[in-house]
């Protein structure tokens, strides 16, 4: 009896492509609704996702230059969903931590250039 063997780096690249699935259909439904806000937002939804595939398919998250590239993303989504969008606070608090993790990347960055 042959036992299926799934390691942890098998259940992230699948739980990933289906989040781009699940991204996909949320932008065409986005844009269906709010036409140029939802087309904004679905815009930056999908720059998000896509970061997040190719730091797990090229397995480069613990690079800064991905972190820059992820970090930005979600203040850029989280700014269009907050002021496009209506969103709440939740929004704007993942704006405001997106904003705190893009300047401790580049603190680290100037402290390892001296």
């Amino acid at each position: 009896m042959s036992k299926l063997r799934v390691d942890a780096t098998t259940v992230t690249k699948a739980f990933t492509a289906l989040l781009f699935l699940v991204a996909l259909v949320s932008v065409v439904g986005l844009v269906s609704e709010r036409s140029v806000g939802g087309l904004l937002e679905g815009l930056s939804l999908l720059y998000l996702v896509v970061v997040l595939i190719i730091g797990v398919f090229r397995d480069i998250t613990q690079t800064s230059r991905w972190r820059a590239a992820f970090f930005g993303g979600i203040v850029v989504w989280s700014m269009t969903n907050y002021f496009f969008a209506g969103g709440d606070q939740v929004s704007l608090l993942l704006g405001v931590a997106g904003s705190v993790m893009l300047v401790q990347l580049g603190y680290q960055h100037l402290q390892a250039d001296q």
